[in-house]
């Protein structure tokens, strides 16, 4: 759905037909694990994190690492109208996430 990220050898996204959060090996293609405790949606990366916005809403922060999907922190976005498909920028040190007629920015650090 939202495309995927490649960390140290290994894919990490969601599917549409899944509809998991999954991670791949890259070189070998081996599934290393699929989730669905978050609904699918979009990705990015950053300081080794994996940023996520899934279609329902959910804001969340996961580990990339390839053994499980471990999330740090997880929120709701309420603000805004319409389908939860924009992907987060994150530009000097704020993170800007738009729902339909809405742009929420987000004060993050390290």
């Amino acid at each position: 759905m939202g495309g995927a990220v490649l960390i140290d050898g290994y894919l990490y996204g969601s599917g549409d037909n899944g509809r998991s959060w999954q991670c791949i090996d890259w070189k070998t293609g081996e599934q290393k694990y699929s989730s669905t405790e978050v609904a699918k949606g979009v990705t990015i990366a950053v300081n080794k994190k994996l940023i996520g916005y899934s279609e329902r809403g959910e804001l969340f922060m996961a580990d990339a690492d390839p053994s499980a999907f471990k999330v740090i922190s997880k929120t709701k976005v309420t603000l805004g109208s319409e389908q939860h498909w924009a992907h987060p920028v994150i530009n000097n040190g704020v993170m800007y996430l738009r729902h339909g007629n809405v742009l929420i920015a987000y004060q993050i650090s390290e």
